[in-house]
């Protein structure tokens, strides 16, 4: 009887302790044994295994016998492990410990001072974490934590740079704010806008990229209010749009990579790096009512023919002072091409706007043009067509645009520019529009149905 009695209670203490092992609690000290394949950090392993961390949030077990939870290891990285394999080291938790713990609650307060501990493999600074993570700064507005304690928006640190993350795991820091930190101009407190952005909402362009065409012209933009046009914006992970955007004055862009404010926002200054600076600082010289007079007079004597449509031959006859192309005019007056779906006569104008799709393979958007129907000759194939009705597999390509036939249409603003090569070969539906599937540089892939594309040398 004793030993059946001896027996129930080591089966009791041996339950107890197995389950024990299904969780290690918070501040336990853990030893990494193994990262899971399906693990985000599980090509960063070798970085890991056998090494000590101290768990800063609950450990759980898993079905499949591998943990989930967040562990800090002695380097200050602290990581959130989805697929992992530990035990309960012997080593003593570090006194020091703790000093970079992330952040508890919901929330994090504007005005919390921190440090960046880890960048996930999810956010567009993974590849440049080495050089972010460490950096501390001081937050400009309260950021919500996720339920894996990241969080997300513009983040500002104390060496002047300012990051707009998908994701970021802050943690506590005792550092102070240097006295001799960068002062940050107004432009530091704009509230960008995130998520979609439908058609038709009034917005303030608040930044341009310097992957953006526009960049070198940003004093021009920056600050000015309009509407997203033709389709909704949806961000992208590094937070900024790519679309139609039409401003008040009635003037158009197509962003390739911008952000947007709700609120109003300051304009900036030109900058020596600007193209148009020297001409903007000189202007006095030679910009009198001579030239303007000029420009009004050779607008209104150019021809111009009121029944073009989409898909008609045209020849660029002017080239309006009010678009932004007029500096530029030299390079588009006399050049033929085809109008696109989106071209309009502006009757109370007497001009065009819209895309074109032009012999020397540009295709801008502009405000406002005079034109006329070109000879029925079909122009002289380009790089961008192929001498049979297929593109052949391998042909690197960059996206022009989607057809709103296409199903990817209402994603058009991820595909138009992004590059990659014809999987197998791409079949001519007409129009300059090809059907077919294309794998991206990025790794990604879609089979278009109608898409306008642009051979690459």
């Amino acid at each position: 009887m004793k030993k059946l009695i001896t027996l129930l209670l080591l089966n009791t203490v041996l339950t107890v302790m197995l389950f024990a092992q299904d969780k290690f609690s918070k501040g336990t000290v853990l030893k990494v044994l193994e990262i899971g394949s399906s693990d985000t950090y599980y090509k960063e392993r070798t970085d890991f295994i056998g090494k000590d961390a101290t768990a800063v949030s609950e450990i759980t077990k898993k079905s499949n016998g591998f943990y989930s939870g967040s562990l800090e290891f002695k380097s200050g990285r602290t990581i959130y492990f989805t697929h992992i394999k530990v035990t309960k080291s012997d080593t003593k938790p570090d006194k020091k410990s703790g000093s970079k713990n992330t952040f508890s609650g919901s929330s994090i307060p504007k005005g919390s001072r921190f440090e960046i501990i880890e960048v996930p493999e999810s956010d567009a600074y993974h590849d440049d974490r080495d050089e972010i993570e460490g950096k501390t700064g001081t937050l400009t507005d309260a950021k919500t934590i996720d339920k894996d304690g990241y969080v997300s928006g513009t983040i500002e640190t104390d060496d002047g740079e300012s990051y707009y993350f998908y994701q970021v795991k802050l943690g506590k820091t005792d550092t102070k704010e240097p006295k001799d930190k960068v002062k940050k101009t107004a432009s530091s407190d704009i509230k960008f806008v995130t998520g979609t952005i439908k058609k038709g909402t009034s917005v303030y362009v608040a930044d341009i990229s310097t992957d953006d065409a526009y960049y070198s012209d940003r004093h021009k933009y920056i600050g000015k209010k309009g509407k997203v046009i033709k389709s909704d914006m949806t961000m992208k992970d590094d937070g900024y749009y790519a679309g139609d955007f039409e401003y008040e004055d009635g003037s158009t862009s197509y962003f390739y990579k911008a952000k947007f404010s709700k609120d109003p926002v300051p304009a900036v200054e030109a900058s020596n790096d600007d193209s148009s600076y020297d001409d903007d600082i000189w202007s006095w010289l030679y910009d009198d009512d001579d030239t303007d007079s000029s420009s009004d007079a050779d607008w209104e004597a150019a021809a111009v023919d009121a029944t073009i449509q989409p898909g008609d031959r045209i020849e660029i006859t002017a080239v309006s002072p009010e678009d932004s192309y007029y500096s530029d005019r030299a390079d588009y007056v006399g050049v033929k091409g085809k109008a696109g779906d989106d071209v309009e006569y502006k009757e109370d104008e007497g001009g065009y706007s819209g895309t074109f799709y032009l012999d020397n393979e540009e295709d801008p958007f502009f405000y406002l043009i005079k034109a006329v129907k070109a000879d029925g000759t079909s122009p002289k194939k380009s790089s961008s067509s192929s001498d049979s009705d297929k593109m052949k597999k391998g042909t690197s390509v960059i996206v022009m645009d989607v057809h709103p036939d296409d199903s990817y249409y209402k994603d058009k603003s991820k595909y138009v520019r992004k590059k990659g090569k014809v999987a197998d070969s791409m079949t001519d539906q007409g129009d300059d529009y090809y059907s077919g599937k294309i794998i991206f540089d990025d790794g990604t892939n879609a089979y278009f149905y109608k898409v306008k594309l642009s051979i690459v040398k």
